[in-house]
């Protein structure tokens, strides 16, 4: 694993990062993380968690890694890693992870979670534990108008979600059990700079919450 901790990457082994992961009740991988805003306030509010913030663009963790790895007195946080690696091909030994976040996703993130790449999905449940619970946050102006990645998805409503979005889903190991728009508080508990970004850009943002679980056992 390549791990961010500043201006440097480091390698985590899948030994060290077990030995890292035993040390908590649970782990949270916040995929696609960006400058790594939302794995800071999720580490900050829960230090019985292991958060994980992953993305391909390493420059864009640097700030929130250097954050992290701080001595704890001066504002570090023990419980919380960045690491190096897109999502289509996660790190070998990244697993044990009890809930996985999507937030905003754009890219080939986007086009995966709406199903047009089973590969991804499948490979992101099986870093997951049984039952490992996930969030998905779309961006819903993706589809006004509709940019590349969404395809010929129609844009999702939580009536129409759990019938387009499920089966795909599913087939890769993921039960969509919910979806619902979020207000304007909620969308702020995310604690993302792109939704911060996106805001103050527009009236209103639309997203829409997907929950579920992954890896469902039985």
């Amino acid at each position: 694993m390549r791990r961010i901790t500043g201006k440097q990457v480091v390698d985590l082994g899948p030994t060290e990062f077990a030995d890292l992961r035993a040390q908590y009740a649970g782990a949270v991988l916040d995929v696609g993380t960006g400058d790594g805003k939302h794995p800071l306030h999720l580490a900050r509010a829960h230090p019985d968690r292991l958060v994980i913030g992953l993305d391909a663009a390493k420059d864009n963790l640097r700030k929130a890694a250097t954050k992290a790895s701080a001595n704890p007195k001066k504002g570090g946080l023990a419980n919380l890693i960045y690491l190096w690696a897109p999502a289509e091909q996660l790190p070998a030994g990244l697993t044990g992870i009890t809930e996985l976040h999507v937030l905003m996703p754009w890219g080939s993130l986007l086009r995966g979670v709406l199903g047009s790449d089973p590969a991804m999905l499948a490979g992101l449940a099986a870093a997951c534990g049984p039952d490992a619970a996930f969030l998905i946050t779309l961006n819903l102006h993706a589809w006004r108008p509709p940019v590349p990645e969404v395809g010929e998805h129609p844009e999702p409503t939580p009536e129409s979600a759990v019938e387009d979005l499920g089966p795909a889903l599913a087939a890769a190991g993921w039960r969509l059990d919910a979806a619902a728009y979020l207000g304007a508080d909620e969308i702020a508990a995310l604690a993302t700079s792109w939704t911060r970004r996106l805001n103050s850009s527009r009236d209103q943002l639309d997203v829409l919450a997907l929950t579920g679980v992954i890896n469902p056992s039985g």
